[in-house]
């Protein structure tokens, strides 16, 4: 008889199946427990789901502050903001990246296929596709749109565009801010931190389709615009610097050269012209040896003859001689093995200092540098400010070479050949520096071409700074009358021509002057080339009560190697227009009648109808 099979579990079975219920049991009551937690702490796995959220469906953009504005003393805007549109993609929210690339690709002049993998790559969910369009090409892209916002997953958002109005004028000054708002070089990269301002934060909230919200008044943090920055530069000033530059530049087929323009009393720079100059509007495409490179306080070259300004300075402040003081200036001389001559090997005889500048003298000057002696030389020639940098308000100055009398590379000779301007490297910026405090009683001033400093409402006016007193006012009321007579003696390379007699008379008609010229050969390798010069002269104008003073630098002129010749009329120029815009009022008495006949001007001492 069969058994029938019994309907009841085992005991392994009925063992089973508790295990399982409990499993089951514990499984519901951690979920519930889990559930709980993620509603009453919103918390999962170590996670705060709430706070992970909130940052899936937030995004984040930087806003740019506007770049402070930089203007001349007078307020001439000489770099400031244009606001354009730029282009932003989200390509998580772009549904056809291929269809949209045909669409914006000849508007924003890009090339269709790589534009379609940008917008179709869904890993940048935040790009910018172009900066900065025309307006034109923004109002073609809001018309792709519905209700004249561009398609899905575009965006337009204004960003400041850095643009330079002048164009080229007083470029090395001012200087360039990259395409990334940061400056690089002039007035842009030294004040950049001041400048370029504080950045901001724009928050938005994605919809359900992953576009942003935008924008809650809380939800954007504003930018702090920069500081605007009003320069020491005068545009007149360094219009008059920069049209007669260029002009002796045409002429003599010049490689380069610089006008600088101080106030003597302030060390403010009131104009800084050089050439080659640039447009800091195209930047980009040149070489940045150009715009990197200001020669105004990059340049170095041996000053020649204008240091024997600062030779007599030296030697009346220590009393090493006298302006009665004479050496035998014989056209040359032997020192240490050596041949030193003139300019042009004559001599003249017996020498006081007003002769030797006069008559630019080498010998001259060596026989007073030796008076002078190694130690009281070099402790004003440091005093003066060589062979370091004058620390002038712009990024990358040089100090100047000078070969103090110490080591190997000092001798005897060294100390001559300085007294008359060679073996010493100088920078524009830094002899004009020296020149201005002989002219203004003796006070070596800190130079700088920012005037003020705006942020907000707030201003702070740059206050002029005396860095150290070298030389007394009774030294360089002294020089300033030899060298009156020097400048009264370059008038015949400007007047001969024009009134057909070379003889002394006042170089800037109606003012009393100061000039010293000097041309210098050009250091290579440990020599000198002996195919180009340059040609310089500085001084101060009026001699007494300078308003101005004034640095000219040919660099490498093809048609006449002298300074006479090339700087000095740069010099007249410059000067004839500055005083009367300083309402520096002329003196006929000081005008020769030849001067009035060719100026049309009434002559001095004829009775006028």
């Amino acid at each position: 008889m069969a058994q029938v099979a019994s309907s009841r579990p085992s005991g392994i079975s009925r063992t089973r199946i508790n295990v399982v219920l409990l499993l089951c049991v514990g499984l519901s009551l951690m979920t519930v427990r889990q559930l709980v937690t993620i509603q009453i702490r919103k918390q999962y796995d170590g996670y705060n789901l709430e706070a992970k959220a909130e940052q899936e469906l937030t995004k984040y953009v930087i806003l740019q502050p506007r770049r402070g504005m930089i203007s001349d003393r007078n307020g001439v805007p000489l770099a400031l903001n244009v606001d354009r549109d730029s282009v932003y993609i989200d390509p998580t929210a772009i549904k056809e990246p291929a269809k949209l690339a045909l669409l914006l690709a000849p508007i924003l002049k890009l090339e269709p296929t790589d534009l379609a993998h940008k917008l179709g790559d869904k890993q940048r969910e935040w790009d910018r596709l172009a900066r900065w369009i025309e307006p034109e090409a923004a109002d073609q892209l809001r018309k792709l749109g519905q209700k004249g916002q561009p398609p899905d997953g575009v965006f337009l958002l204004p960003e400041a565009k850095r643009t330079y109005p002048q164009g080229s004028f007083a470029a090395q000054v001012v200087g360039v801010a990259n395409y990334e708002g940061t400056g690089i070089t002039g007035v842009e990269g030294f004040y950049d931190s001041e400048i370029k301002g504080i950045t901001g934060t724009l928050q938005a909230q994605q919809d359900a389709g992953q576009q942003p919200i935008w924008i809650a008044p809380q939800q954007i943090r504003q930018p702090q615009d920069g500081a605007n920055i009003k320069l020491t530069i005068d545009s007149t000033v360094q219009k008059v610097a920069e049209d007669a530059l260029k002009e002796a530049i045409d002429k003599h087929h010049a490689e380069g050269g610089t006008v600088l323009v101080m106030e003597p009393d302030t060390g403010e720079v009131l104009g800084m012209a050089s050439w080659p100059t640039f447009d800091p509007n195209n930047y980009v495409d040149l070489d940045p040896a150009l715009y990197n490179h200001n020669p105004a306080m990059n340049n170095l070259y041996e000053p020649g003859s204008t240091f024997k300004v600062l030779l007599t300075a030296t030697g009346l402040q220590t009393n090493s001689f006298t302006a009665d003081t004479t050496v035998n200036d014989v056209g040359s001389i032997q020192r240490y093995g050596y041949t030193l001559h003139n300019w042009n090997s004559a001599g003249i005889g017996a020498t006081n200092p007003e002769t030797m500048l006069y008559r630019s003298s080498n010998v001259a000057a060596l026989q007073f540098g030796e008076k002078v002696g190694r130690e009281k030389f070099y402790q004003y020639v440091k005093a003066f400010g060589y062979g370091e940098p004058t620390n002038i308000d712009l990024a990358g100055e040089e100090g100047g070479i000078v070969n103090w009398p110490v080591g190997d590379n000092w001798s005897d000779l060294t100390l001559d050949q300085n007294s008359f301007g060679q073996g010493i490297a100088v920078t524009p910026l830094q002899h004009l520096t020296a020149i201005s405090a002989v002219a203004n009683g003796g006070k070596l001033m800190w130079p700088h071409v920012v005037r003020e400093r705006c942020t907000g409402s707030t201003c702070e006016t740059v206050q002029p700074k005396v860095v150290r007193q070298v030389v007394d006012q009774g030294v360089t009321d002294q020089i300033r009358n030899m060298l009156v007579k020097n400048a009264n003696q370059y008038a015949q390379t400007v007047w001969g021509p024009l009134t057909g007699r070379y003889h002394d008379m006042p170089l800037v008609p109606g003012y009393r002057v100061v000039a010293k010229t000097g041309t210098s050969q050009i250091a290579v390798n440990g020599g000198y080339d002996n195919n180009g010069t340059i040609g310089s002269v500085v001084g101060w104008a009026p001699a007494e009560h300078p308003k101005i003073s004034v640095l000219v630098k040919i660099d490498r002129p093809k048609d006449d190697i002298w300074g006479v010749g090339t700087a000095i009329p740069v010099y007249q120029k410059v000067v004839s227009q500055l005083l009367p815009y300083f309402n520096v009022a002329p003196d006929p008495a000081l005008m020769d009648p030849l001067q009035a006949t060719v100026l049309h001007l009434p002559v001095p001492g004829q009775p006028q109808p």
